[in-house]
């Protein structure tokens, strides 16, 4: 069983963020270039360095899209280049081999609050 060197511990650098990350460093050059690489601030958290992709009050809704591409005779998901022959998510998954090239998988996150779900109910009368 390998030993780890140690537990490298990096902070957000975006101002006034408390947010972490740990790497365990197999040996003392891996733990001096995961300091070189995200210490002194260099790393940022999900929320600061993808903004767009996190849902938050202000971004409650998330659309996704990937296209069935050929690749070399095969069939992969991808958006400008194929990555992968099967896609997956909570809920569902699909083989790209499955549809023609140029189908589209879209694939949706969206925050439904107790307040919008209420208002949504009146006006179907579903409430």
């Amino acid at each position: 069983m390998a030993r780890t060197y140690g537990i490298f511990r990096a902070s957000c650098g975006h101002e006034g963020c408390t947010e972490f990350a740990r790497y365990e460093a197999d040996n003392r050059r891996h733990y001096i270039d995961l300091s070189d690489r995200y210490g002194n601030g260099k790393w940022r958290c999900v929320r600061h360095s993808q903004p767009n992709e996190v849902l938050s009050a202000n971004n409650l809704r998330i659309v996704n899209e990937l296209r069935v591409l050929e690749s070399r005779g095969t069939l992969y998901w991808g958006k400008d280049t194929p990555f992968s022959g099967f896609s997956h998510g909570p809920g569902f998954k699909a083989f790209a081999e499955d549809f023609p090239e140029g189908t589209v998988l879209r694939i949706t996150a969206e925050i439904v609050s107790p307040a919008s779900r209420s208002a949504l109910s009146k006006e179907t009368g579903d409430g």
